[in-house]
């Protein structure tokens, strides 16, 4: 898989969440977060059923903005992903696109160093086993 920065060698956590699906976790999302998304769904039993994907997920890292990222949120909507918990190299334009779309995306608290509310950061939790995610 081609990634993005041709960064190599990065790793991507699938996880099955008893009766809610799959959850992805990535450091930096450099293989780009639709490949990460369609690669769970051909590889995985139930990787149809996406539930949460938290990460850095490389949008817009450096804020820059065109068609094409407009089409990736477009397309994270078609998934039916019921929570994003986004890290700082998602960028933040892509998150404003994100929350704008309706995309379900988890704040974070802007507490301990992490000086942006649109991401999670440090000291900020993304429970997925129970109903509540804060």
């Amino acid at each position: 898989m081609q990634t993005l920065l041709q960064v190599a060698g990065e790793n991507v956590l699938y996880f099955e969440i008893e009766g809610k699906g799959l959850a992805m976790v990535t450091g930096c999302g450099h293989g780009g977060v639709l490949n990460l998304l369609d690669y769970a769904r051909q590889s995985f039993v139930g990787g149809e059923r996406l539930y949460a994907v938290y990460g850095g997920l490389h949008i817009a890292p450096f804020e820059d903005w065109n068609a094409e990222k407009d089409a990736v949120i477009a397309a994270l909507g078609g998934y039916g992903i019921a929570h994003f918990g986004c890290n700082h190299c998602t960028g933040a334009l892509a998150v404003e696109k994100m929350v704008a779309a309706g995309l379900p995306v988890v704040r974070g608290s802007a507490q301990h160093g992490s000086n942006n509310a649109m991401f999670l950061g440090n000291g900020d939790v993304l429970e997925l086993s129970g109903d509540a995610v804060r």
